[in-house]
């Protein structure tokens, strides 16, 4: 289960911070803005690495997201926070490109997402507690398989799609 208590930077909305609130106040605070990252890693035929999200994880539990993806902690920035989580998340370290970002809304809180690409074709070493299970797929497979009914992806994912050149 996630850290409840993990203290993140909240900003307004041009992203600067203006205080700080736990990860529970954040999640439950649509007022309170604050921030998050999601890594892109494509494999050498430019498939994307998926993951679905643990039964465990306090939000979106079993549904599939990107790469890799989480919290920026209070004082960190977004970059050195994707090189964590995807060190945290896949077992690996990455180079990694900046791609843009955005603020998301959710019923129950607010985001501004930094949005990263990387290149790798593994292997990868996923946190099991974090993530039940992980695979390449190209974008059109992903959203094939959610419309058919065989997985959930995440509400952010569906911004990210729509919002970013992903290739």
């Amino acid at each position: 289960m996630d850290d409840q208590s993990e203290i993140f930077d909240v900003v307004n909305f041009n992203d600067e911070v203006i205080g700080r609130a736990t990860r529970r106040e954040c999640n439950s605070n649509p007022d309170l803005i604050h921030r998050s990252v999601f890594v892109l890693i494509y494999n050498n035929k430019n498939q994307l690495l998926w993951q679905k999200r643990s039964e465990t994880k306090d939000t979106s539990p079993g549904e599939w997201v990107t790469s890799a993806s989480g919290h920026v902690n209070s004082g960190d920035g977004y970059y050195e926070t994707a090189v964590r989580e995807v060190r945290e998340e896949l077992g690996v370290d990455l180079d990694m490109e900046f791609l843009g970002k955005f603020l998301f809304h959710y019923p129950n809180e607010n985001e501004y997402s930094a949005i990263f690409r990387a290149y790798s074709d593994g292997p990868f070493d996923f946190n099991r507690e974090e993530i039940s299970e992980i695979r390449f797929m190209t974008l059109s497979e992903i959203l094939g398989k959610e419309k058919a009914g065989e997985l959930r992806l995440t509400k952010a994912v569906h911004h990210i799609i729509k919002s970013l050149p992903l290739y």
